[in-house]
């Protein structure tokens, strides 16, 4: 059934109003929205089966070796890359800026012509714009 439902979805590019539901709870320091957990699944599944390979073999015009961001080897490279210059240099200067926020300002015309690029599926890609 979750496999019917999921091959649906992806066919149709919809997905059923009450997966988009969210609670919200209030904590102390912000909102919190409590999405049903079948959203969620289905949203790892696109991301685990079409977006990591795309991001893996990245077309030569989109650059993304430079990117970090949720990649799980981040932090051993940068570990890795401050050794490394540590056996030529006295010191290393690190800075390290905080993102979290980007996507609250992030055109989203230029993020959708960059997905465009990678080699998705058309119901997937089509379900983004």
């Amino acid at each position: 059934m979750i496999a019917y439902l999921f091959n649906m979805s992806l066919a149709t590019s919809t997905v059923p109003r009450q997966w988009k539901e969210a609670k919200i709870r209030h904590t102390d320091y912000r909102s919190i929205s409590i999405t049903p957990i079948m959203f969620r699944l289905i949203e790892r599944t696109v991301v685990h089966i079409f977006f990591h390979p795309s991001f893996l073999d990245p077309p030569p015009t989109l650059v993304l070796s430079d990117q970090f961001a949720f990649h799980p080897t981040a932090a051993i490279i940068s570990l890795h890359t401050v050794i490394s210059l540590l056996q030529f240099e006295p010191f290393v200067v690190v800075i390290s800026l905080d993102f979290s926020k980007a996507f609250d300002t992030v055109r989203h015309s230029t993020l959708l012509s960059k997905l465009a690029e990678l080699d998705l599926p058309t119901p997937v890609y089509k379900r983004l714009v």
